[in-house]
């Protein structure tokens, strides 16, 4: 990837997530920004370039003085409130953390000339002609897509210099915030048979094609909607099927259910996925497929 050279403020509003933590690195690697961590706690970084202000990011008055002192050229924002089932229960802090927030986010943009890079999902469609590509008719089905999409319109409208990048089945290395290759392998570990639907399928995305997909959006002023997922398209089922087998876990301890059966609370796309040729060709990427993304934990765990 051309690294293009240039020295500003970024602020990263949601920096301990799993993403955030890959991005921050990359960034102080890849540019010559200052970095400004917006997060409700201390984060373990160290270096000259960072800026850190814990706050809790859903105080608007607080958001603002952060975001106001550190008069920012780009702000992206990685927060969000991302567990499907508890977005359905829990209806007003799901608003909060992904349209309010993000409301919030793209009015103090405005005010500080920055453009905005904001992380969506595959989850703002219905999953009935999965996978997606960037032009494709948004239909959620549960709380949580409808409260991502939301969140997408308030950017689009508010500001002209918006990048929403979508992704799906995030995963990586990181133990600190378990993700369903953590989840798969705790529970082999620990001999704990468990049930995986076998009929909803993804491209699950390895954090750092994801990471890299947003410097680049960065540090080209890329606009507009970006697709960002894995190589390979599989049901839950045999992702889990192949980080057992990837890992010397016994297979089988993993069960397949519908998702019927499961009665998750919250409707899921059966269908999902996205198709990121937008983002191999614009950004010159090439995403990971399921065994390298493993290959490359197996590599970070040594």
């Amino acid at each position: 990837m051309d690294v293009f050279r240039f020295a500003g403020m970024i602020t990263i509003v949601g920096a301990g997530s799993t993403l955030a933590r890959t991005l921050v690195p990359l960034l102080l690697e890849e540019t010559d920004e200052t970095l400004h961590l917006v997060s409700s706690r201390m984060l373990p970084f160290k270096n000259d370039r960072i800026r850190a202000s814990v706050i809790d990011i859903t105080d608007r008055n607080a958001l603002k003085t952060s975001i106001m002192e550190a008069m920012p050229q780009t702000i992206i924002n990685c927060a969000a409130m991302t567990s499907v089932d508890k977005c359905e229960t829990d209806r007003q802090t799901a608003w909060a953390l992904n349209v309010t927030l993000v409301e919030n986010l793209t009015r103090m943009a405005r005010i500080v000339d920055a453009r905005i890079v904001h992380v969506s999902t595959d989850y703002v469609f219905d999953g009935v002609k999965g996978p997606y590509a960037e032009g494709a008719i948004a239909n959620p089905i549960s709380y949580y897509g409808k409260s991502k999409l939301a969140g997408e319109n308030v950017c689009l409208s508010g500001s002209n210099s918006v990048t929403i990048v979508r992704t799906n089945v995030l995963y990586g290395p990181s133990q600190e915030r378990p993700d369903f290759v953590r989840w798969v392998l705790d529970a082999l570990e620990a001999g704990t048979p468990i049930r995986v639907v076998n009929d909803q399928y993804s491209n699950p995305t390895y954090v750092e094609d994801l990471a890299d997909a947003i410097s680049c959006i960065v540090q080209r002023k890329r606009n507009g909607l970006y697709h960002v997922g894995g190589a390979d398209y599989m049901n839950r089922f045999d992702f889990a099927v192949k980080i057992a087998e990837f890992f010397k876990g016994d297979v089988s301890l993993i069960r397949p259910v519908t998702t019927q059966e499961l009665a998750q609370t919250a409707r899921r796309p059966l269908k999902g996925g996205l198709i990121s040729l937008k983002a191999e060709t614009d950004l010159m990427m090439k995403m990971r497929g399921i065994e390298s993304g493993l290959s490359s934990i197996r590599h970070a765990f040594q």
